[in-house]
């Protein structure tokens, strides 16, 4: 025996170091199974081995009990996954993407994407070389020359400045038409990924796919295709099964950024995702990346902004809008203002009103509407000391908006409610641009010398909107029947509320997002500014999300069944355990 032990422990050694950290009991077993002890000690070997494996089979039959969560935590990934593997899923999400992949497993929705793009390959041989408003051509102007205006923020002139060297129009519509398909694409690719049966991610993405307001949408040159794009990835990124990662975040704040600069609504936003990753756990990193994504390029424009206007703000324009919101209800004797704010009272800006009955569709339509006290041409603000839009000008609006709001508060909630109510039960669709209707006649129907040279600037061209038949009539003919309805966008929101409610103790679940980013893209504009659908069709595809994630199964880690202890105790190991 004494001759056998130094082999016997060298095998050992060797055995340990072939495994490479295997379990220290089937080591010893390889090596000491070579060697010529007593039957005892071979007996007791065996017995501790039984005894090994008759434990290791009770912990795979029985595992210790895991905690409930309300989110599917993420896995920490091993330091030594090799990069082939993330090789291999980039080869397999290729793989599932190749014309005979999506023919065989998602063949309803892509013959409904090939449709829709047919219609808008109509739509933009319909109206050349796109559909423009006065807006528009201060766009197209800042596109050409970068600069910051007072009047709006400059996120969607830099995408009109990177595509600025092809001096195309068409250029600017057919982005903003891919961006359109996308968005349906990414509704579509959500829902089946948290469960929903391919039918039912498809009607999710119809009205994204085929709506005529959102076709004619994204024809315009105007930042709401961009804007709608750019939050639905925002959204789309955090709704994950595993919790976020610090780039998802990082990636959605940064996101949220561009979006409060693309249309100066867009960062209340940003409250729905900071608690959306609160709820979620994303950990400090994580949160603070975001926070940190959002705020220093927000920051970065409002400092360039107080460079060149002294102001600390995006726009010398928010007061302005949020006066015009006022309009709607303002009463001066009972808000008894300052005699400098005086000149804003409603009754003192050239604008004629009758009065209406509360609450009545057709008569809430015929209405002044704040746009039209803003813009009117007897406005303060084209004939005080300071004329135009400034910081001047924009100090006394908001200052005469916080008077009318604390003044009139109740007043200030029912107009905003009656906007509210506007979008989703007036059907009356005016021939205009308002309703995002295609017209015959283009809303501006004859440039002026400053938007013929804005026009020239940027897309070496002096012919503004028109219509070119017989495409026309046929994109005529088709938003006639081809529309998403405001009581249909009502019942969708209604179902997304449902499905939050229903998972009221996880925090309303997945949906709890796109409804929350819905329900402030809905609202905001018009406690802000006023009711324009344009302003709240953007929040059509998280609303539709948030609508078929209603109907998703929530999966959390299920608690393992109670089995008793061998032996006949009567105690769980759970039981035991606890």
């Amino acid at each position: 025996m004494r001759n056998q032990l130094p082999w016997h422990f060298d095998s050992v050694i060797s055995g340990l170091r072939e495994v490479r950290g295997s379990n220290l009991l089937t080591a010893a077993r390889g090596s000491i199974s070579h060697s010529d002890m007593s039957g005892r000690t071979v007996a007791d070997l065996k017995a501790s081995e039984t005894r090994a494996e008759t434990s290791e089979t009770r912990e795979e039959n029985n595992p210790p009990p895991q905690r409930l969560s309300r989110w599917r935590r993420s896995p920490r990934r091993s330091p030594g996954d090799p990069a082939g593997g993330h090789r291999a899923r980039a080869g397999a999400a290729l793989a599932a993407i190749t014309p005979a992949a999506l023919w065989r497993n998602h063949r309803l929705f892509t013959f409904l994407v090939v449709l829709a793009i047919a219609v808008r390959v109509l739509a933009t041989l319909a109206f050349r070389p796109a559909l423009l408003i006065p807006d528009s051509f201060g766009y197209l102007h800042v596109g050409t020359h970068p600069a910051i205006e007072q009047t709006r923020p400059g996120g969607y002139p830099i995408l009109l400045f990177l595509l600025s060297p092809l001096h195309s129009l068409l250029a600017v519509t057919t982005l903003q038409h891919v961006l359109g398909i996308a968005a349906a694409i990414i509704v579509y690719g959500l829902l089946r990924y948290w469960g929903l049966p391919a039918w039912g991610a498809t009607l999710a993405a119809v009205p994204t796919l085929f709506d005529a307001r959102q076709i004619a949408l994204e024809s315009y040159i105007l930042p709401d295709a961009l804007f709608g794009f750019v939050i639905l990835v925002a959204v789309a990124l955090l709704l994950s099964k595993r919790t976020p990662t610090i780039w998802q975040c990082a990636l959605a704040g940064l996101l949220m950024a561009w979006a409060s600069v693309v249309r100066g609504n867009g960062a209340p936003i940003m409250v729905a995702l900071v608690a959306f990753m609160l709820i979620r756990r994303v950990g400090w990193r994580a949160f603070s990346a975001s926070i940190a994504a959002f705020a220093v390029p927000l920051a970065g424009y409002v400092a360039v902004f107080y460079s060149a206007y002294g102001q600390l703000n995006i726009t010398n324009s928010s007061g302005m809008f949020l006066w015009s919101r006022t309009m709607s209800f303002a009463n001066c004797a009972v808000i008894k203002p300052p005699p400098d704010l005086r000149p804003l009272c409603p009754e003192r800006q050239g604008v004629p009103t009758t009065p209406t009955p509360a609450w009545s569709v057709s008569s809430l339509l015929a209405e002044p509407t704040p746009g039209g006290y803003l813009w009117s041409e007897g406005a303060f603000w084209r004939h005080d000391a300071h004329p135009g839009i400034n910081a001047y000008n924009n100090s006394l609006a908001m200052r005469f908006a916080e008077h009318a709001i604390a003044a009139q508060p109740l007043s200030y909630l029912r107009v905003t409610g009656q906007g509210v109510m506007l979008l989703f039960l007036s059907t009356d669709r005016p021939d205009n641009y308002l309703s995002l209707n295609f017209t015959a006649t283009p809303d501006v129907s004859k440039l002026t010398a400053k938007y013929l040279a804005h026009l020239r600037g940027y897309a070496h061209t002096s012919r503004g909107s028109h219509a070119v038949q017989p495409y026309a009539y046929y994109m005529f003919l088709y938003q006639l029947p081809v529309w998403f309805p405001g009581v249909a966008f009502f019942v969708v929101l209604v179902i997304g509320l449902a499905g939050v409610l229903r998972r009221w103790r996880r925090w309303g679940g997945p949906a709890a997002l796109p409804w929350a980013v819905a329900a402030i893209g809905v609202v905001v504009p018009i406690a802000l500014h006023e009711y324009i659908y344009r302003y709240a069709i953007t929040a059509v595809p998280v609303a539709c999300l948030a609508a078929g994630l209603a109907f998703t199964q929530w999966q959390v880690a299920q608690r393992p069944a109670i089995t008793p202890e061998p032996g006949g105790s009567g105690q769980s190991r759970t039981e035991a355990s606890g």
